[in-house]
């Protein structure tokens, strides 16, 4: 849990722009991503609210964290 938190820190400090209109384009990007790769996946990445909202806050970098903390097992 504490990775999960460490990383949404960092996502929001290097994505310093956080307007309101990138955060939505960042949303729908991460929640597609989020949602095409679990079609791919044998065990799907469960969407609940920790990982949607990396993904919204991320984007593709959200998603990219959320896929590889999911393949090495590590959480999600």
């Amino acid at each position: 849990m504490l990775i999960v938190v460490i990383v949404l820190l960092v996502l929001v400090l290097v994505q310093g722009r956080l307007s309101p209109v990138n955060l939505a384009i960042n949303a729908v990007i991460g929640i597609v991503l989020l949602i095409l790769t679990n079609l791919v996946l044998s065990p799907p990445i469960p969407i609940n609210l920790l990982t949607v909202l990396i993904c919204a806050i991320g984007g593709v970098v959200g998603w990219l964290i959320v896929l590889v903390l999911h393949v090495l097992a590590i959480a999600f």
